[in-house]
């Protein structure tokens, strides 16, 4: 049995699955990050604890944000974690546990969970909407971590070079146009009560959805520029508004990329919802550990 989490801007998903992914247990709690990493870290062991119970646990694994050092052991940078910075995240949750924890960046691990979902992909991309915008890139069946680990950030491409400055301190992220917290500020309401808005008219709402499609948009008909992979997902809270997102993102990577490209790009939207991240952090976990 697996154990995996995922550490989120928000919220912390955890739960228990077997070697083949089948959810067994789960439950979140809420981030809390302005409490402290070792605060956060102590309620995640807790409701871990409380799933596992009298379960012979055989890894860990835990997606979290922001670029981590190659060697896995520490979060370099959190931009959506204020505080976060070389937090040695898997030595303490490994004494607290008493079980191998393996950390990964959280859009991977949710990279490594979906494409399960997903048979028969060469080239399989994925973009996480939440608190900031995430991404992983799977390929040929394997997880691109790049030459220093930090591959697929892709919330971190560049769309506009003079906009509005991001977390991670430049400005015209994606991010800072299609994440969640970005719709939520322009539109004035939730990013997932948007859409509703937006079908209602309300004109700031639809104005946030375009802009956010918009940059998605510029950033996947990059990506298949560079790779031409055979699907992107996009997945996090915004995705569950379905054709509503992606029909306007799949109109922009249209409008940008070559005409060859245009019929054999697939966007959708994510399978696995929420469980993604967190199942995709424990299988990455036993496969990492099995490698030892």
């Amino acid at each position: 049995m697996l154990l995996g989490i995922d550490l989120g801007g928000t919220n912390v998903k955890v739960g228990l699955c077997g070697p083949n992914g089948r959810i067994l247990a789960g439950d979140s709690i809420s981030t809390d990050a302005t409490r402290g990493p070792r605060d956060t870290i102590r309620r995640i062991a807790a409701l871990a604890k409380s799933l596992i119970g009298s379960r012979r646990i055989r890894a860990c694994g835990i997606g979290v944000p922001g670029p981590l050092d190659l060697a896995r052991t520490r979060i370099i940078l959190a931009p959506n974690l204020p505080g976060w910075n070389n937090v040695r995240v898997p030595s303490i949750l490994r004494r607290s546990l008493g079980i191998p924890v393996v950390m990964e960046n959280d859009a991977n691990c949710a990279a490594v969970g979906e494409s399960r979902a997903w048979p028969r992909c060469d080239g399989f991309v994925l973009y996480t909407l939440g608190t900031g915008v995430g991404g992983g890139l799977i390929l040929k069946g394997e997880l691109w971590l790049g030459a220093s680990g930090a591959a697929g950030e892709l919330g971190h491409m560049t769309v506009a070079p003079d906009g509005p400055l991001c977390g991670c301190g430049r400005r015209g992220c994606v991010e800072v146009y299609a994440s969640a917290t970005a719709v939520s500020r322009a539109a004035g309401v939730p990013a997932k009560a948007a859409f509703a808005a937006a079908r209602g008219g309300n004109a700031a709402a639809k104005g946030a959805i375009a802009t956010a499609a918009w940059a998605l948009g510029i950033g996947i008909a990059d990506l298949v520029h560079a790779l031409h992979p055979d699907l992107v997902v996009l997945a996090g809270g915004m995705a569950a508004a379905g054709r509503a997102l992606l029909e306007p993102v799949r109109a922009e990577v249209r409008r940008r990329v070559f005409p060859v490209h245009r019929e054999k790009i697939r966007i959708e939207a994510s399978r696995l919802g929420d469980d993604a991240g967190w199942i995709g952090a424990a299988l990455w976990a036993a496969r990492k550990i099995h490698d030892r």
